[in-house]
This record gives C-alpha cells, structure tokens and sequence, in this order.
C-alpha cells in the first residue's frame, strides 16, 4: 500500500515539470490568477509551502488538503490588505463543517475588486477610468484520518473588467500521506477545468500543481517545529517556484512562521506570519514582501470554531 501511495505522488509532483500545450500557455494565457494567490494568512506567512501539513480551515479555499485538520465546525474571514500597486478590496469567507468520524464538508466565498483603474487606448492616451471585480464560490469534501487523507473541491468563479466577462468552472483535489507521525508527504491539483472566452479570446484557468514534503519536531512537551518544502508550477510558468516555510508551534496557542519562495516568474522573498488561539477564536497574521512596488502584502483572519 505504501508502495503505492509513493508512486502515485511522484507521478502527481512529475506534472508539475511536463512538457506540452496543456501546461504551458504562455504568460497572460491564463485568467482569473487571483485563483492561485495565497489566501490565508498562514499559508503566506510560509510562502505557500505546507501542502503536506495544513494546519487551519483558513486554507481551504486553496488547499483542499486544509479539509483533514477540521475537527470542529469552524467559520471565519481572511482580509488581505495590498501593498501599492495592489487591488481595493480582496476578502474571502470560509466555513469547515466535521462530518460523521471521518469526513468534512467545506464552503468558501471570496470577493476581489478594483476601483478607479487608470484607462488608456491604444497609443497610450488616457480615457476614463474604469473598474473590475470578480467572486468565487465553492464547496468540497474531504476524509479526515490520521494517515491518508484525501479532498475534492468545485468552484465557481466570475469575472468582470469594464465592460467585458468571463467566468471558469473548476476543481480542485488533493491526497496527502502521513508515512510515520513526523513525516507528510502530499499534492493537490487545483484550479482544473472551463473558462470561458474573454472579450472574444480564449484563455486557461490556473490550473497548478503543487507537492511537498513536510517534517515535524517535537520539541520538549508542547513545542513542534514544521518544515516544509514543496515544488509549485502553474500553467503559464515556464519554471517551477519552490517554496520553503518553517512553523515553531506551542500547542495550538501559538503559531510563529517564516517562509521563503524562489520564484522564478516573479520575485523571490522572505514571509512571516504569526498565528493565536483563544478559546473559540483563531487569529492569524501574514506578511509577503513584493519588492518591485516597494512594499508588501498583510494578510489577517478572524475564525469561531464551535
């Protein structure tokens, strides 16, 4: 079984290099990337890394995988707050629902938009301005067992830039494998399936792929340190991003992380994040560095788990 399990997920991380039409549409071939951003704070304040070893229901609108640590019914809000340069407004609502012994049910509902965007023609002269927005919603279903875990997620997504619409319909799945207590390995394939044409030209959804290993530490009684590294590619990358994020735990009461991502797309950089547990709430920071606007991104959420 073990064998098994093993040569599926290196068959899984092998697509994340594959050559040919379907992975590699080119840069601006894809649309809707806000699909493929980090949501949750936890999972920017590791550069994205951990698809092994999901920690809050925050994730799940990224990480199906996030479905096998939902113990208790948990609702919240992430807010991302954008550095210059950056959207007005990008808030995402998630619920995680255990079902029976083994399973959970998950929802999210997330909302972008841009106000007063500079328009120009094509020689470059301004025009008037202009806005854009898109939504997602989805729903999924998942195990929650302490060695394999598995999770399916469909989304849909609308987008709007001016006058112009698009919308995907897509899908996410994920299967994750504990081979001992400290050792996790996992993938997930997101993002897979129709978008519609935009302003009459046909474009991809972000499909990604991503796959990692995570090791954990105990240390002492209730310390735990988690790292993680994992291999990430989307559709229109010519080459993977690889990501690596360490979490230091103390129970589940204090969560401190910092992550780092070589990106060969965009820009490389080191995130931070911190993370709190009280009671009912969960509270969680994030901090990602985008260096060419001088600044970065803050992400925060707020959940009730009862």
């Amino acid at each position: 079984m073990l064998k098994k399990l093993l040569i599926l997920f290196v068959a899984l991380s092998s697509l994340a290099f594959a050559e040919g039409r379907y992975w590699n549409v080119g840069l601006g071939g894809t649309t809707m990337k806000f699909l493929s951003m980090s949501v949750s704070p936890r999972m920017a304040g590791l550069s994205g890394a951990g698809v092994a070893d999901p920690g809050r229901a925050s994730e799940v609108t990224r990480n199906p995988l996030a479905m096998s640590v939902v113990n208790e019914a948990e609702f919240g809000i992430n807010q991302m707050i954008f550095g210059e340069g950056g959207a007005d407004n990008f808030i995402s609502l998630y619920y995680g629902l255990p079902l029976l012994e083994k399973f959970t049910a998950a929802f999210g509902l997330e909302f972008l938009g841009y106000d007063d965007i500079e328009g120009r023609d094509e020689n470059g002269l301004k025009t008037a301005d202009y806005s854009a927005y898109a939504w997602a919603g989805q729903a999924g279903f998942g195990s929650r067992n302490k060695v394999f875990n598995w999770a399916a997620t469909a989304r849909f997504a609308y987008q709007t830039i001016d006058d112009e619409s698009a919308f995907v319909i897509v899908g996410d799945i994920g299967g994750s494998y504990k081979v001992v207590r400290y050792l996790a390995f996992g993938a997930t394939l997101t993002n897979v399936g129709y978008a519609s044409p935009y302003d009459d030209v046909d474009e991809s959804a972000p499909m990604a792929l991503q796959a990692g290993i995570t090791g954990i530490l105990p240390l002492f009684d209730r310390w735990e340190i988690h790292a993680s590294a994992d291999a990430y590619r989307r559709a229109d990358y010519e080459d993977p991003e690889w990501r690596f994020g360490g979490e230091v735990t103390y129970l589940e009461f204090l969560m401190l992380r910092v992550g780092y991502a070589i990106r060969p797309q965009t820009e490389d950089g080191i995130s931070c994040g911190i993370g709190m547990t009280f009671g009912m709430i969960v509270m969680d920071y994030g901090y990602s560095p985008r260096p060419a606007f001088e600044g970065g991104n803050h992400y925060l959420s707020l959940g009730l788990r009862f």
